[in-house]
C-alpha cells in the first residue's frame, strides 16, 4: 500500500513538472536590444529574424521558451551620414564576456525576458578655423594647423579650414552598466611664425555638439621708431625684425619716420634699426599686445660729439696737470 502511495505521489510530481514545462514553453519570451547612444534605424538579426530600432533606440525579438542557444548580430552599415557616423563598439548583457566585442554573439537563451545593450562609437565631421581678437578671419597660410587634446588623453593635429572626423561619443562600461559619454577637446597650440598664439587648454569644444569651431588666435601690430641718442631727433631708415621662428622681416621707415609690422603673434622679437648714416641699434622686445617701441640710434654725428667731448676733457686734464706741476715747482 505504501509503495502505491509513493508511486502516485511521484507520478503527480512528474505530471506537475510536465505541465509546468508545457506552460513555460507556451509563454512567449522577449529579448530587448537597446542602443547607446539612443539610435533609430539600427538593424539587428536574431536567428535570422530582422528588427530595426525605433525612435527610442530599442528593438525586440519574441519567441517561444526553449533551452536552445540563439544568435544575435548587428548591422551598422546604414549609420553614416555626411555629418556623423556610428560604428558598433561592444555589447553588454550578452551573457558570455568573451563575446562582448564581437558583432555576432551566440548561445543566447530564451528562458526569460532580458535586455542586451549595443554600444556605438560616434564620430563627427568638424571644421576648425581661426579668428583674431577682433573676430576677423585669420588666413589659413598664417595658421595652417592646430593641435588639440581630447579628454581621453589623445593629441591630434588638425588642418585649419578643412573638415576632419573626430570621436564625439564613446562607450563607457562601469559597474555592469553600458552607457555613452560625450568627448571634449581642448586647444593646445596654434603656431604662427614659430610662436604659439594661444594659452593651452583655455578653448574647448565637443564634436557631438560643435561642428563649426572658431578659435581666437590673437595677433598684434609692432610699430618701431628711432631717435638720435644725443640730439633726440628722428632717426632710422629701416627696421629689421627677427621673428620667433628665426625669419627676418625688413620694413622701411615711412613718412612718419616709423615702420609697422602687422599681425604678429605674441612672443620674443629682436628689433634692429639702421640709422641714416649706416649705424645700427638692436633691442629685444616681448610682444604681448599692439605696441610701439622706440630705439635709440647712435649716429656718426653723435660719435663726433662724444669724441670731441673726450678730446676737450683730455686737453683740460692736461692743462690742469701742467698747472699743478708748475705750482708745485714754484713752491719748491
Amino acid at each position: 500500500m505504501a509503495y502505491i502511495v509513493r508511486l502516485l505521489v511521484f507520478s503527480g510530481v512528474v505530471l506537475a513538472g510536465l505541465a509546468s514545462t508545457r506552460a513555460a514553453a507556451a509563454t512567449p519570451v522577449t529579448v530587448t536590444v537597446r542602443t547607446t547612444p539612443q539610435l533609430a534605424g539600427v538593424r539587428f538579426l536574431f536567428d535570422g529574424q530582422t528588427a530595426t530600432t525605433g525612435a527610442d533606440g530599442t528593438a525586440q525579438f519574441t519567441g517561444a521558451h526553449d533551452f536552445a542557444g540563439h544568435t544575435l548580430s548587428v548591422d551598422d552599415a546604414g549609420l553614416t551620414s555626411p555629418q556623423r557616423q556610428f560604428t558598433f563598439a561592444r555589447w553588454a548583457g550578452q551573457r558570455d564576456p568573451d563575446q562582448a566585442f564581437r558583432r555576432t554573439v551566440e548561445g543566447l537563451p530564451l528562458r526569460a525576458d532580458y535586455t542586451v545593450t549595443a554600444a556605438f562609437t560616434g564620430r563627427y565631421r568638424v571644421t576648425v578655423r581661426c579668428v583674431d581678437q577682433e573676430g576677423r578671419a585669420v588666413p589659413r597660410d598664417r595658421v595652417p594647423y592646430l593641435s588639440v587634446r581630447s579628454d581621453t588623453g589623445d593629441t591630434q593635429r588638425l588642418p585649419v579650414g578643412r573638415p576632419v572626423w573626430l570621436d564625439g561619443l564613446l562607450p563607457v562600461y562601469r559597474k555592469s552598466v553600458l552607457t555613452s559619454r560625450t568627448v571634449g577637446y581642448a586647444l593646445q597650440s596654434a603656431d604662427a611664425y614659430g610662436a604659439n598664439t594661444v594659452d593651452a587648454g583655455r578653448q574647448r569644444f565637443r564634436p557631438a555638439l560643435d561642428r563649426e569651431v572658431a578659435f581666437v588666435t590673437p595677433f598684434h601690430d609692432l610699430t618701431v621708431s628711432a631717435r638720435d641718442a644725443v640730439f633726440g631727433s628722428a632717426a632710422g631708415r629701416t627696421a629689421r625684425i627677427r621673428l620667433p621662428d628665426g625669419s627676418v622681416r625688413e620694413v622701411p621707415f615711412g613718412a612718419d619716420r616709423s615702420a609697422t609690422l602687422r599681425d604678429l603673434p605674441h612672443g620674443q622679437y629682436e628689433v634692429e634699426v639702421t640709422g641714416s648714416q649706416g649705424l645700427r641699434a638692436t633691442r629685444q622686445i616681448r610682444l604681448s599686445q599692439t605696441q610701439s617701441v622706440q630705439v635709440r640710434v647712435v649716429s656718426r654725428a653723435d660719435l663726433a660729439v662724444v669724441v670731441g667731448v673726450l678730446a676737450l676733457l683730455t686737453a683740460g686734464l692736461l692743462v690742469i696737470g701742467r698747472r699743478l706741476r708748475r705750482q708745485r715747482g714754484g713752491e719748491g
